[in-house]
This record gives C-alpha cells, sequence and structure tokens, in this order.
C-alpha cells in the first residue's frame, strides 16, 4: 500500500515538474535560440528605422543613403582606427554613443558595427550591445573589414573575445583572413532577403576583394558565401540569427569602396542596404523590388529638382526678383512629397509612386515659374544696364564732341612758340 501511495507521489511530481522543466527549456530558447515572429521594431512615433552606425560612415559607405531615404535615420560614429586619428573617434564618442544601455534600447533599433575597431569600446560597451539584441530587441548588423570580426594581423583585436560574441551569428576566428578576390554565391535563394533582390543576376557587381573567414552558430545557415575566385573555396557571406528577442546579421566582406568597390556600383546597393534595415527589425521585407526602385528613383529625382529650384531662387532673388509664387508652388510640391513618404514608410508602395509623381509633376511647374520669374528679372537688369551703359556713353560723347570738336572751351592764340622761335 505504502508503495503504491509513493509510485503516486513520485508520478505526481514527474507531471507538475514537466510543466517547469518546459518553461525553463522555453526560457533557454528565448534567450538563445531563434525567436520566430518577432514584432516589426521601429520608432513608435514616426515608423522610422532608428540606426546608430558605428564604424566608417563615409560617402562611400550605405550612409548617406540612410540619411536620404524616408524609410530610416542615422546617426553616425566613427571608430575606424585604421584611418581615423584617437582624437577624431573620441570626440564623435562622447557626442554620439548613448550613455547607457536603456538609452541605447530606447533610441534606436539597429547598431551597425562597419569596421570599427574594438579597442574605442568598454567591456560595459560590449555588454550594452550584446543586451540590447538578446534582451532590448533591437538588430545588430557586423560588416566586414580588418577590424571586425576576427580581425586581422594588421589591425589584431578580435570581437569574438567580447560580449558581442553571444549576439553574432557566426564565431569569429582570430586573424583569419581571405585575401583573394571571391563572387557572391546565393546559397537560400528563397529566403525573403535574397528573393527580394536580383541576386542571381548580380554579375560583375558581386566581386568582392577579400573577406572575414567565419564559422557560422550551431542553427544558422548562410544566406550567401564567398566563393574565392579559381578555387572551389567557399566563405560564409551572408549569415542571419534570430537571437532573444532581437536578430544578428553578419556580412563578412566590406560594403564599402575598401573591399566592395564593385558591389557599391551594383543599381540595387541602395535597395539591399534598405531591404536589410527591414528585414533584421522583422518587417515585411518588399516584394516587387520594381515598384520599390520606381519610389526611391523618384524621390531622388525630386530632391535633385529641388535642388536646382531652390538654386535658381536664390539666384534670382538676389536680383530683387519677386520669388513668392514659385516659393508657393514648391511649397505644395513638398507637402505631396511628404504625403507619398507616408505612404513609403507604410509599405504602400503604389500609393507612393502615385504620390511622387504627383509631387513631382507640381515641383516641374514650380521650376517653370522660378524660370520664368528669373528671366522677367534678368530683362530688367538688362535694360537697366543697356540704359545705363548708353546714357554714359552719350554723356561722354557729348562732351567730347564739345571739347575736341566744337571747340567751345578752347581760346584762340596769337602766335605758337615755332612762329617766335623763327
Amino acid at each position: 500500500m505504502t508503495s503504491g501511495i509513493e509510485e503516486r507521489s513520485c508520478t505526481q511530481a514527474r507531471r507538475r515538474g514537466w510543466p517547469r522543466l518546459l518553461g525553463l527549456a522555453a526560457l533557454t530558447f528565448l534567450l538563445v535560440g531563434p525567436a520566430f515572429g518577432r514584432e516589426q521594431r521601429r520608432d513608435p512615433v514616426t515608423g522610422r528605422i532608428r540606426i546608430i552606425y558605428i564604424g566608417d560612415p563615409g560617402p562611400g559607405s550605405p550612409y548617406p543613403i540612410f540619411t536620404r531615404d524616408p524609410l530610416t535615420e542615422v546617426v553616425p560614429v566613427i571608430a575606424i582606427g585604421f584611418v581615423t586619428s584617437d582624437t577624431v573617434i573620441r570626440r564623435y564618442m562622447r557626442l554620439y554613443m548613448p550613455r547607457n544601455q536603456d538609452d541605447l534600447v530606447n533610441s534606436y533599433d539597429i547598431v551597425i558595427i562597419s569596421d570599427a575597431s574594438k579597442r574605442f569600446f568598454t567591456t560595459e560597451h560590449m555588454a550594452w550591445f550584446r543586451n540590447s539584441v538578446i534582451e532590448g530587441g533591437l538588430a545588430l548588423i557586423m560588416i566586414g573589414g580588418y577590424e571586425t570580426f576576427g580581425s586581422t594581423i594588421y589591425t589584431p583585436g578580435s570581437w569574438g573575445d567580447t560580449a558581442v560574441q553571444d549576439a553574432l551569428p557566426v564565431v569569429c576566428l582570430d586573424q583569419k583572413w581571405e585575401e583573394k578576390p571571391g563572387v557572391l554565391q546565393v546559397s537560400r535563394g528563397e529566403d525573403p532577403l535574397m528573393a527580394s533582390l536580383p541576386f542571381k543576376d548580380i554579375g560583375p557587381y558581386g566581386i568582392f576583394y577579400g573577406c572575414n573567414i567565419v564559422q557560422p552558430k550551431e542553427g544558422v545557415s548562410p544566406l550567401a558565401h564567398y566563393r574565392v575566385s579559381g578555387t572551389g573555396v567557399e566563405h560564409p557571406l551572408f549569415c542571419y540569427w534570430e537571437v532573444g528577442a532581437g536578430s544578428s546579421y553578419g556580412m563578412t566582406a566590406d560594403w564599402t569602396p575598401a573591399g566592395g568597390r564593385d558591389f557599391l556600383r551594383w543599381p540595387y546597393y541602395g535597395d539591399y542596404v534598405l531591404n536589410l534595415a527591414t528585414y533584421v527589425t522583422g518587417g515585411k521585407v518588399p516584394t516587387d523590388m520594381a515598384i520599390v526602385h520606381q519610389a526611391r528613383s523618384l524621390m531622388a529625382e525630386f530632391k535633385d529638382l529641388r535642388q536646382t529650384v531652390d538654386g535658381v531662387i536664390e539666384f534670382a532673388s538676389k536680383f530683387g526678383a519677386n520669388m513668392g509664387a514659385a516659393e508657393k508652388i514648391v511649397g505644395e510640391a513638398e507637402k505631396a512629397k511628404l504625403v507619398a513618404e507616408r505612404s513609403y514608410v507604410d509599405g504602400d508602395m503604389e500609393e507612393s509612386v502615385d504620390g511622387l509623381n504627383s509631387a513631382l509633376e507640381i515641383l516641374r511647374s514650380a521650376s517653370e515659374k522660378a524660370y520664368q520669374l528669373k528671366d522677367q528679372a534678368m530683362l530688367w537688369v538688362y535694360v537697366t544696364e543697356w540704359l545705363v551703359v548708353s546714357s554714359t556713353g552719350m554723356v561722354c560723347g557729348f562732351i567730347l564732341w564739345t571739347v575736341m570738336v566744337r571747340r567751345a572751351l578752347y581760346r584762340a592764340v596769337q602766335e605758337t612758340r615755332l612762329a617766335r622761335a623763327e
């Protein structure tokens, strides 16, 4: 009897223990495993993706793209010790680095580490980066270069020795670098990011010049590989991992001119970096790339035309032209563009394209008006100048005629010196 009671007690205890074990396993999975179906992360007010770009946010990087596109807003932190003085880097660190982990989590959605040297960051910073991803739900993107991942003999200092390693999708191998050029090889074409762009037709734009050699973590399947030219050797190139509440992405080659000069010239380079920002923050990556590319091209066209119109207005204003009519039309175009950009951020690309076309038509009419007002102002300038020059010529001619031809101001002389000498 006692034995039966004990057996039932053990069975009940085991039954009560299973939920605890399952709960513990689920908690462990959330901390270290993929966070499938995580919510999209953006600025709750503007709907934009907020990025802190650490490393080399120069003109040859995607940084200018992030500053121009209405989908993203970006803050730069220069931290590339290979070419930048420590003084400049320390100043950027003081001005732009978050003051604490909560500031990082609440102010940004993506941390990009692009060819940044780890020696400028404290142990506390490294913990912030890791925790902001696993606990805070941020996305981490690390881009290849001499100073990222496992680093190289030129700039020793592996990120694998820091807390950031816990959040990366790959294991950093110390000073492992592929010197030979390589070609982008799609490995998972069905992935939303890879399917959103014509990677299979990338051709000569898919050549890179060096990459960090890494090892994918368990459960991470590279989206693309770096196939070394002239050999069958492949290294992971694009790796994505959902970890804890956030995600991380590793691109082991460079996306700046240092090692990605051909990739930088790809017509879809801008679309890649913007789709990537959407992808790692849990957003829906556009499937109709043609219309998205069209929307982004129209926004660039609007910006260029707006700069031209502003230049004409400023030039004509210096000559006293009243450019109020043109400025009013520019304001209407700007309002139409803002509505179209809102549709773009919300993912309604057809509405965005229609709105941008309308905004461009209004801006073109503003351009015509600006040139018309400028021509009118310049006509009066030309007339005024002609009158001034003509009147000046007439006065000078009259004086010359009076003095030299009429000789009204001359006095007749009785004799000359030559006559007296004779």
